[in-house]
């Protein structure tokens, strides 16, 4: 059994959508099932994807102590904590 979709699209497209229909002896909801049935639609994936591509493309920066106070206090809570104490999964360390 079919399921009714409804789509939106400009009024242009649907006006080329309905007459590559008809050129095809069919109809919108046809061309798109056909078209979505295609592997045309459907790229075939062919190397690394985009995150095995990058890794490793990235470094990490050398600040000197003090002159990001930003970068201090996150090194200092997230990085190496004081406690010793690893921060819990609600991101806050123990006190």
């Amino acid at each position: 059994m079919k399921s009714r979709v409804t789509i939106t699209l400009d009024p242009e497209v649907h006006a080329r959508a309905k007459q590559a229909a008809r050129a095809r002896r069919t109809t919108v909801s046809g061309l798109i099932e056909s078209f979505l049935r295609s592997p045309a639609a459907w790229p075939a994936r062919s190397g690394p994807s985009l995150v095995d591509q990058m890794l490793g493309s990235g470094e990490l920066r050398s600040v000197p102590a003090g002159a990001d106070p930003l970068f201090d206090a996150l090194h200092a809570r997230h990085i190496a904590p004081s406690s010793g104490a690893a921060p819990s999964a609600s991101g806050r360390g123990r006190r």
